[in-house]
């Protein structure tokens, strides 16, 4: 899958460390409210590549259970258990392993997310603005926002 896909709500991001997760195609994703800005990234940690935040929604830093990197609103690993005696990464060494960005797009109290992290936030306000339906990604929304169906769909086959 391609494009713009529902996420979820934006008042589940409405306090600061509150957050939500989902998947685009089969590229796990997760928005994260920032002190009032939504950033997102790819939903895996930049050292072991393991998912980082398993369930639809919380409130928390962005943390890998495994080895409890915590990345700061660019996506940059900003705590590193023994960074100091293992890793050595300096302010460049762990910018190159930030996350990859998303985009973030909220329409209608609903948050939309895009594997282009430049991808134009105006299409889901289009969507919204035409009321009940079926959107691009399978999901069906009403006219006051409601979530009737979220595409949960993973995408098999080749990469």
């Amino acid at each position: 899958m391609t494009g713009w896909a529902l996420l979820g709500h934006a008042g589940d991001l409405a306090d600061h460390g509150q957050w939500i997760t989902g998947w685009i195609g089969n590229v796990p994703v997760v928005v994260r409210n920032f002190g009032g800005t939504l950033r997102g990234f790819r939903n895996v940690c930049s050292h072991r590549f393991a998912l980082m935040l398993t369930e639809p929604a919380g409130k928390g830093p962005l943390r890998c259970p495994y080895h409890a990197w915590v990345y700061d609103a660019d996506g940059v690993p900003k705590a590193i258990p023994f960074n100091d005696s293992d890793f050595h990464l300096d302010d460049a060494g762990r910018r190159a392993l930030a996350l990859p960005p998303v985009g973030v797009a909220v329409a209608g109290g609903l948050v939309f997310v895009h594997l282009d992290a430049a991808a134009d936030p105006a299409l889901p306000a289009g969507w919204v603005d035409q009321g009940t339906g079926t959107l691009p990604d399978g999901s069906v929304i009403s006219a006051d926002g409601t979530i009737r169906h979220r595409s949960t769909r993973i995408r098999v086959g080749a990469c």
